[in-house]
């Protein structure tokens, strides 16, 4: 279950940060600036990704209200190893290191949730790259799928086992090619597993596709 930050401890934070608002589609940040703060997400939803000098993008993570991002690089002041850009319209509560230490100090609720949230992160690179390493893309489709319904998220819209992404946003966070991604959806379909719509997939057999994630091999 994700970790999130409640209103009232949103409203603390903002008391030692500053707010920063962003439009749909607006770079917050762009891969290699300099690190200077952590951010929370007060309204809105961001998209993480990593380039190639080619102009590809590979999508991390959706982050919605509530949570936080930006913590791999902050600590360190190191360069940002990942773009960050707003989704949807976003405000953002933005703590420099010398505004969040005093806070954490303070609110010892809210410097446990960082450090869940640190751990969250971790976890999910760590099963990124094994995804990417070991399961093909009927796998890690399905895994994906599965992964994201698997409980309500009103935050990102996802409801009543619907995922309102795309084709080719799946394609994106998965890191493969949008035809690839509608091809084996259609399998999917044909089997009974999923429904697709026009910006959504209904999640119909998670029994199916949870025995497609384990199986050694699915496809080629």
């Amino acid at each position: 279950m994700e970790i999130k930050f409640t209103g009232e401890e949103m409203d603390v934070l903002a008391r030692w940060g500053y707010l920063r608002h962003f439009t749909r589609n607006e770079p917050i940040y762009l891969e290699g600036d300099v690190a200077s703060t952590l951010c929370f997400i007060r309204e809105g939803r961001v998209r993480i990704m990593l380039g190639t000098p080619e102009g590809e993008e590979l999508t991390l993570e959706i982050v919605e209200k509530g949570r936080l991002f930006g913590e791999s690089s902050f600590l360190s002041k190191s360069l940002r190893p990942t773009t960050v850009t707003a989704v949807t319209e976003v405000e953002l509560i933005c703590c420099t290191i010398g505004q969040l230490i005093p806070c954490l100090c303070q609110n010892p609720d809210i410097l446990i949730k960082v450090l869940q949230h640190c751990s969250e992160t971790m976890n999910h690179l760590s099963y990124s790259l094994h995804s990417f390493r070991f399961m093909n893309r009927y796998q890690r489709i399905a895994s994906f799928l599965l992964t994201e319904t698997g409980t309500d998220n009103p935050d990102k819209e996802i409801t009543g086992q619907c995922l309102p992404y795309t084709h080719e946003e799946i394609a994106m966070c998965l890191g493969l090619a949008r035809p690839t991604v509608s091809q084996v959806l259609k399998e999917f379909e044909r089997n009974g597993w999923v429904r697709c719509a026009y910006g959504r997939v209904y999640i119909l057999d998670r029994t199916a596709l949870a025995g497609s994630v384990t199986r050694q091999s699915v496809r080629p």
